[in-house]
């Protein structure tokens, strides 16, 4: 093992360490190479990442909170009408976009994580 390596002693640093694309183990190495392309191993402590597959956990975290987010908003846009219709829609396309591209890498990387951590304690 590399001296460098500070291994987590508690699940929340590792899950965190996931969530900003950082590898559970050592929290230096990258996780993904682009977007949501997982590495199969870390790059600084050599841990081997292609074992975890978070399959479609991160895509239903993801339409869990943008529907949150955007549900009430197209309620409000119904109830009031402040706006024409294809500005309404356009700012809900736009705010579903944002939050998909946002969230999914962080949800990715948190179930990688949390997959991680279950396979080594």
């Amino acid at each position: 093992m590399d001296e460098r390596v500070i291994e987590p002693q508690d699940q929340k640093i590792a899950l965190w360490r996931g969530v900003k694309g950082r590898c559970p183990r050592c929290g230096v190495g990258k996780l993904f190479r682009i977007y949501i392309s997982q590495n199969t191993e870390c790059s600084e402590c050599h841990e081997d990442l292609s074992q975890l597959r978070a399959d479609d956990a991160p895509p239903w975290l993801t339409i869990f909170i943008t529907g949150h987010i955007v549900v009430p908003l197209i309620v409000e846009f119904a109830r009031y009408e402040v706006f024409a219709e294809w500005i309404e829609t356009s700012i809900v396309l736009l705010i579903s976009f944002l939050c998909v591209y946002l969230i999914l890498p962080r949800a990715k990387g948190l179930f990688l994580a949390g997959l991680w951590w279950q396979s080594k304690h």
